[in-house]
């Protein structure tokens, strides 16, 4: 009698495991949905990497709630309430770009504009994006793609750097050209009227990062 067919043990072994691994649920992607807006956590790491070269001391929590507080939230609420302008806002930006090569390129192009700021900008308070760019040593000289930003957008060139033994008093001499929705206290005054508007409207965060959110949402109580 013929003996029945049996799989070499390594073939059944690898089938076995990968029948388990099937029935594992994948890991879930989003950290939280605020009125309808979601946000992945893909989307917040970028950001939390360089904030471990900068303030290599601080918790991952902390991290996560400055990228959301200042970054992410507000620039995906901005989105929604303004694409029209943004569009057009991003159009000027990637021009002045496509015409400036380098730093001081940037800053004769820029003249004309009015919203703009030459100054030395410490790697603790330059917005995230733009920190991103200034604080690689690489990019000195050099002139930034379009960044975006919650107020619209900007295109930044950094002339010089100044380090020190603390990477939080790092510096860099940087020209920011802004192509803005808002500014100053108009943006600030839109923003917290936005905050308040969905602060209640948190429908899903990942239970890892329920102690990460920003102060103005207003979680669900747990049952």
């Amino acid at each position: 009698m013929p003996m029945p067919h049996r799989l070499p043990l390594s073939v059944a072994l690898l089938a076995a495991l990968a029948a388990g691994c099937s029935d594992k649920t994948p890991p879930e992607p989003r950290l939280l949905v605020l009125d309808g807006i979601e946000v992945r956590l893909d989307e917040v790491e970028p950001y939390v990497r360089f904030l471990d070269e900068s303030v290599p001391e601080g918790g991952r929590k902390t991290k996560v709630q400055r990228v959301l507080e200042e970054q992410i939230l507000p620039l995906k609420l901005a989105q929604r309430a303004f694409p029209a302008e943004r569009k057009l806002l991003r159009e000027r930006a990637e021009l002045l770009r496509s015409v400036s090569t380098n730093a001081y390129e940037l800053e004769q192009n820029a003249a004309a504009i009015k919203d703009k700021r030459r100054a030395k900008f410490p790697r603790l308070h330059a917005k995230l994006p733009v920190a991103m760019f200034l604080f690689r040593l690489e990019n000195l000289g050099s002139v930034s793609e379009t960044i975006e930003l919650p107020e619209g957008f900007a295109v930044v060139g950094s002339f010089d750097a100044k380090q020190h033994q603390l990477a939080l008093e790092d510096s860099v001499d940087a020209l920011e050209v802004a192509f803005f929705t808002h500014l100053g206290k108009e943006w600030r005054e839109w923003l917290q009227a936005e905050q308040a508007r969905v602060a209640d409207k948190l429908t899903f965060v990942h239970p890892d990062y329920r102690f990460a959110l920003p102060n103005w949402i207003h979680p669900p109580k747990q049952p």
